[in-house]
């Protein structure tokens, strides 16, 4: 017989030891940097030229689990690498699929603006960097005599900072803080763990890159009047 609202013997010891595994092991957040300059972005005849460093991205998110057995991720925490190998391969694809959403969505922004993006020899240089933690809240537990099945939400928290400086580098001429709860990002997920020890049907990554998304287009919306060429150009003239 069915039981909702309660988790499973084997769901619960397994979840709670996997959960003390990535707080003992994982903790640290992971501090990725984009490869590459967002060279190839931005008008072809621009107002103005403004030149753009690589995003700095801190990420600490829920490891996927997707095609995993939870007794083998356990194993692997005694191994080479093991769950803190997991979790910070999972950290740098999720910054490296930020970094994309960002370079997306502000190159058609720039594009638009008419502004001409560049690494270097511009009167403006754009710094930008995210401080994410995204979290889960589990919303029900559905446990069936084949697979236990938990569902839940993931929220972002957090920090996004930009700052535009001058030629002199040291001068910064404008910047600001976006706090990221208060944009309510949150996705839903489920996994779904069979009892007979088979693969786990994890969606944690699809929310994850939901989210990242999400937060690429909602930090662009709070903070698009600072980037607007005309605002460059007022800064330009300082």
């Amino acid at each position: 017989m069915s039981q909702r609202n309660t988790r499973h013997p084997l769901l619960a010891s397994t979840v709670f030891c996997l959960s003390l595994a990535l707080t003992a092991v994982l903790s640290p957040m992971v501090n990725a940097k984009a490869s590459a300059s967002w060279l190839g972005y931005g008008s072809e005849d621009p107002v103005i030229r403004l030149a753009v460093t690589p995003v700095e991205i801190h990420i600490d998110a829920p490891t996927p689990m997707t095609g995993n057995n939870l007794e083998l991720l356990l194993a692997l925490s005694g191994s080479e690498g093991g769950l803190g190998g997991l979790r910070e391969k999972a950290s740098r694809e999720f910054s490296l699929y930020l970094d994309q959403q960002v370079q997306e969505r502000f190159g058609e922004f720039f594009e638009d603006e008419r502004v001409h993006l560049v690494d270097s020899r511009a009167p403006l240089t754009l710094h930008t960097k995210f401080d994410i933690a995204i979290r889960q809240k589990i919303l029900d537990i559905f446990s069936s005599k084949d697979f236990d099945l938990e569902k839940g939400t993931m929220t972002a928290y957090g920090t996004f900072r930009y700052r535009l400086q001058g030629t002199s580098g040291a001068l910064v001429l404008k910047e600001g803080t976006v706090d990221l709860s208060e944009l309510k990002l949150r996705a839903r997920y489920s996994t779904r763990a069979p009892k007979d020890g088979g693969v786990v049907e994890d969606t944690t990554r699809e929310a994850t890159e939901r989210l990242l998304a999400d937060m690429a287009e909602e930090v662009l919306d709070e903070i698009e009047d600072a980037l607007e060429a005309d605002s460059l150009l007022e800064l330009a003239r300082r």
